[in-house]
């Protein structure tokens, strides 16, 4: 610890776990670095018992979360009792860099008025912002040093034995000229004031930019011109939604169809441009248009149009860590299933990183572990029920799929190549309430699903002298939030189970193309990503 602290008796259990857990996170042995601390008296009956927020590099503030979270999952799951359970993020921001343990109730007869020790990540100097603004200057950055990169002509660098190479303010204020971001209210002394990790971060993806696109005399947009709220990019996809039908595929949103932050446009063709995105009046010829003007060369599409080839260019951003990817998405000839050719349900890496009482979340992994999988928990806060499937990186959420969404996306499927069976329909929130009559059978369910899929040593007995116990545990120490999730989660875990291998590979492509944007009708784009 970075001085001495005290904290109440009842939470110093738990206090002491996160402080073990703050330890093992670190690389080195240096100290925990708080920017806040502040702890209630004995007896408080306030939500946040105990608020430490903490200082961490920024390309690693959420993989430190992420790490202290399963250090404490895995010791509730041994039988530890200093807490219920650990919950990352915010009812609206799962992905956010904070984590709550839920240590009890004030109220534990209806399980509410929850007690917590609540940990916020900051980054060195407190970053940039928070929200649509930090986001907002955090893209109009990245243009800003992609145009300073080919201004230069040479890499970016910025090492502290070479200063006269790091970025200067009015290298930013001149490159802000080339980017058009609308109404947003960005100044250049806003960018010259990110961290130096994102600083890092903004050349990592200008240098890896220039290198796989090249060319020149690009003009950027991030929020304005064809980009804007109501320019032709957005107008285009809204106009032949209208139009569609059911049948037409149209994604159910422009995200969907297109999730570029940016766009990279050639200087003096916007007129031009527009106008041919106005005429397009299908989903099927907005897409050819953007196939055309992504291109270097001439794609096969069944337009005749004449588009200036390599003269629009979106590209999507995610947060990076030591390393820029590149990825083209959607990309022009290629069959969009083959886009998930190595995707496949991993049964024992999803029951790996199964916990019993700890998370509500149930990991479906494609891959090794938690950063290759869809996360499927409650979105909804401690109050209300929103069960998602959120495709998982290592430093940034990949793309979302509604659990309603995705039953109605595998229902279509199954229309053209029908599954064993469909996705079991969700369970309600108001079902998982303690409150509720229908209490007794949601615990039964989840302790049946436990005993079948929970991996011994995970704090689970499946004895059936424990059983009594267990439902207990599940009824009396969970919240409704916790059972709800859970319960959804693990009964879509056995319906992937209960599949033909085959078809479980199957579903788990078609949400993996769903949640990142790579639909049938979804448009073409590069991917800059960790």
């Amino acid at each position: 610890m970075a001085a001495e602290t005290k904290v109440a008796q009842e939470n110093e259990d738990a206090f002491r776990a996160l402080m073990a857990a703050l330890d093992e996170s670190r690389a080195d042995s240096s100290p925990t670095l708080y920017s806040k601390f502040d702890a209630e008296e004995e007896g408080s009956q306030k939500t946040v018992q105990v608020l430490i927020k903490i200082t961490v590099p920024q390309s690693q503030r959420l993989p430190t979360r992420d790490f202290v979270v399963e250090h404490i999952e895995q010791r509730l799951d041994r039988g530890e009792t200093f807490a219920l359970f650990v919950r990352p993020g915010t009812a609206t921001k799962p992905d956010k860099e904070q984590l709550d343990i839920v240590m009890r109730y004030g109220d534990p007869v209806n399980q509410k008025k929850p007690q917590v020790i609540r940990l916020i990540i900051k980054p060195p100097g407190g970053g940039s912002g928070g929200g649509a603004k930090a986001t907002a200057i955090q893209e109009v950055a990245q243009c800003v040093y992609g145009s300073i990169r080919y201004t230069r002509g040479k890499k970016l660098e910025c090492h502290p034995e070479k200063p006269e190479e790091c970025i200067t303010l009015p290298e930013i204020e001149e490159a802000l000229k080339n980017v058009n971001f609308g109404n947003d209210k960005i100044t250049a002394e806003d960018i010259d004031g990110m961290t130096a990790e994102w600083k890092n971060t903004l050349i990592l993806g200008a240098n890896r930019i220039q290198k796989e696109i090249g060319g020149s005399n690009w003009k950027w947009l991030r929020g304005g011109g064809l980009d804007g709220k109501g320019g032709a990019i957005v107008e285009a996809y809204r106009r032949v939604k209208k139009a569609s039908t059911p049948e037409d595929n149209v994604p159910a949103n422009e995200d969907k169809w297109n999730p570029a932050d940016i766009w990279m446009m050639q200087d003096g063709m916007e007129d031009d441009l527009k106008k041919l995105l106005d005429i397009e009046g299908t989903i099927d010829c907005l897409n050819n248009f953007l196939d055309l003007a992504f291109s270097k060369e001439r794609v096969n599409t069944k337009s005749e149009k004449v588009v200036p080839n390599r003269s629009l260019i979106g590209i999507s951003l995610k947060k990076l860590g030591e390393v820029a990817n590149w990825k083209i998405m959607n990309e022009p000839d290629v069959p969009y299933i083959k886009r998930a050719e190595n995707i496949v349900f991993n049964k024992v890496a999803t029951l790996n990183e199964l916990t019993s009482f700890s998370g509500m979340d149930v990991y479906l992994c494609y891959g090794t572990g938690r950063f290759k999988s869809f996360q499927a928990r409650n979105f909804g806060g401690t109050n209300s029920g929103q069960w998602q499937l959120e495709l998982k990186g290592q430093y940034a959420a990949q793309g979302k799929i509604k659990g309603e969404v995705m039953r109605k996306l595998m229902k279509k499927v199954n229309s053209s190549n029908p599954f064993k069976s469909l996705p079991p329909e969700e369970v309600p929130f108001n079902d998982c309430k303690i409150t509720s009559s229908k209490i007794d059978n949601v615990v039964d369910d989840l302790y049946t699903l436990m005993a079948k899929y929970v991996k011994g040593g995970k704090g689970f007995s499946k004895l059936k002298k424990d059983q009594d116990d267990m439902k207990a545990s599940i009824k009396d120490t969970k919240d409704a939030s916790w059972r709800f999730s859970k319960l959804n989660g693990l009964k879509f875990l056995a319906w992937l189970d209960s599949l033909t291998k085959g078809q479980a590979n199957r579903a788990m492509k078609e949400m993996y193309l769903y949640a990142s944007s790579q639909t049938e009708k979804s448009s073409v784009h590069y991917k800059l990503s960790e």
